[in-house]
Order: C-alpha cells, then sequence, then structure tokens
C-alpha cells in the first residue's frame, strides 16, 4: 500500500546535504515515486525543472545560504506541488507559501509520507 502512494511519479529533491538527499530519495523510493536529481544548488534545481517532467518537489529552503524560493514559485506557478523540507519555522517563510506543506528537520519517513498523501490524495 504505502509503496503505492507516488505511483511512479516523478519527485525533484533539492537538498544540499548529501546524506539528507540520499535519506529523502530513499523515502521517495519506498512511497513508489522515482526521483528526480538530487540537485544541490538553485541552478541546477532551477535547470531540472525547466528540462524534466516532474510531479512534485521537496525542497530544502537554503542551500547554502541561497533560498529555493524562485524555485518554489516556478513549481507552484506550473501547478506542481511543493514540500519545504527544513529547520525554519513556518512563520519565518514568506507568506505567499502559507499553504506549501512543510516537514520539519530533523524529519522522519512518517512525516514524509504524510505530506505526500496531503498533496496528491487531497
Amino acid at each position: 500500500m504505502m509503496a503505492e502512494l507516488l505511483g511512479r511519479r516523478r519527485i525533484l529533491i533539492v537538498e544540499d546535504d548529501w546524506l539528507i538527499a540520499q535519506d529523502m530519495s530513499d523515502m521517495v523510493e519506498e512511497l513508489g515515486g522515482a526521483v528526480v536529481g538530487p540537485a544541490d544548488k538553485l541552478a541546477q534545481g532551477l535547470a531540472i525543472a525547466e528540462s524534466e517532467e516532474i510531479a512534485g518537489a521537496i525542497l530544502d529552503v537554503n542551500l547554502n545560504g541561497e533560498t529555493t524560493f524562485a524555485l518554489a514559485d516556478r513549481l507552484l506557478a506550473n501547478n506542481i506541488p511543493v514540500i519545504f523540507a527544513t529547520g525554519y519555522d513556518a512563520a519565518m517563510l514568506p507568506a505567499r507559501f502559507a499553504d506549501v506543506y512543510r516537514v520539519p528537520k530533523p524529519f522522519t519517513a512518517l512525516a514524509v509520507e504524510r505530506a505526500f498523501r496531503r498533496i496528491f490524495a487531497g
């Protein structure tokens, strides 16, 4: 059941910590998704979003001092759901992202599963 949640949807991962990116990748695959990336820089994430067919994204908010807000804006404008994986409190995010699901770091597989259930199962 759990492995069918994402139904082979292609999920972009943007995370600058290699170990966290690996954990995210494993979680996406365990939920039945296909990982795109991971990207560790904003420019790389933007390039992937332009060139690849993706169904959703998990974005670290801060990539070595550079935010992923421009990428989130682009994805959301194209009706591609975004999950922020971040240590930031929701109040620290711009108001335009109030409805974006946030998975607080350190996150668990259950938290990631719940986030995907919310954005893909309604």
